[in-house]
Order: C-alpha cells, then structure tokens, then sequence
C-alpha cells in the first residue's frame, strides 16, 4: 500500500477495498471480525466518510436545476415570453431547491464538523444561494413591473 492510498482513506476520497483490510488485519495481526466489527471506529468512520461524500455528490442536482430555472425566468425575452403562472411555477421550484441546498448544506456542514473537516465549498453553496435569492427577487420586480 502507497502513502498516497493510505492519505485517500484519511481524506476520505478512497476507501480500503477487500484486499487492502485483509492485509492490515494481517499487518496488525487482528482478525476481520476484530478490524470490522459493526460499531468499530473504522467502520463507523468509513461510514461517516461515505456519507460525506454521498451528500457532497447530491448537492450537484439542484444547483444545476437551479442554474437552468434561473436561465429559463430570466432570459424570457429569447425563449419566448412564459405566463404569470409559468414564471411563479418557476420561482417556486427555484425557492424549493433552494430549500434542498439548505438541508443538504447543514448536513454537509455537520458531519465535516463531525470528523473535523474544513471545506470552502460550503462558502460557495452559501453564496450561490444568497446569488440566487438576489436573483428571483430581480425576476419578480421585473416583471411586476412590466
């Protein structure tokens, strides 16, 4: 085993395949029973770190979504003029997954706490949304007034 392996499972990037445990548990003369015993540290950290990654890899969707919506209310004079109730449909999506970036941004938030992880990417979730509602609110004023 490399350092660069043994340095992505401490980052959490990687995660020991089946071969990698066997020869720790021999290295260390434990058995696999002992090195992943449910409620172990390395399970539970293993865990913890899947998790991370998990929620890191949802927050993609609806910054995406977002990013399509926003072009879809804001750009009307390209695509063609939407009614009163398509545009609120739209804000109201916006507004939801912007909802859906808070929740997936606390827990981000609480298990990089949990395993004492800093991330700049929090900050620029956090600044996409404020972008975003700044945003909406611009569509709307525009289009009550016109």
């Amino acid at each position: 085993m490399s350092p660069k392996t043994i340095s992505n499972w401490e980052t959490g990037k990687t995660f020991p395949d089946i071969e990698s445990l066997i020869k720790l548990a021999q290295l260390y003369h434990l058995s696999l029973d002992k090195l992943l015993v449910e409620g172990s540290v390395i399970v539970k950290d293993i865990e913890k770190k899947t998790r991370l990654t998990s929620l890191k890899k949802y927050m993609w969707g609806p910054n995406i979504l977002n990013l399509i919506l926003i072009v879809m209310a804001s750009q009307q004079q390209f695509l063609g003029k939407l009614s009163l109730l398509s545009t609120v449909s739209l804000l109201i999506s916006i507004a939801l997954n912007g909802i859906t970036l808070i929740f997936f941004s606390k827990e981000i938030r609480y298990e990089e706490s949990q395993q004492k992880v800093h991330n700049p990417f929090n900050k620029l979730t956090a600044r996409l949304l404020i972008f975003t509602i700044i945003f909406v609110v611009a569509i709307i004023i525009s289009y009550l007034i016109h």
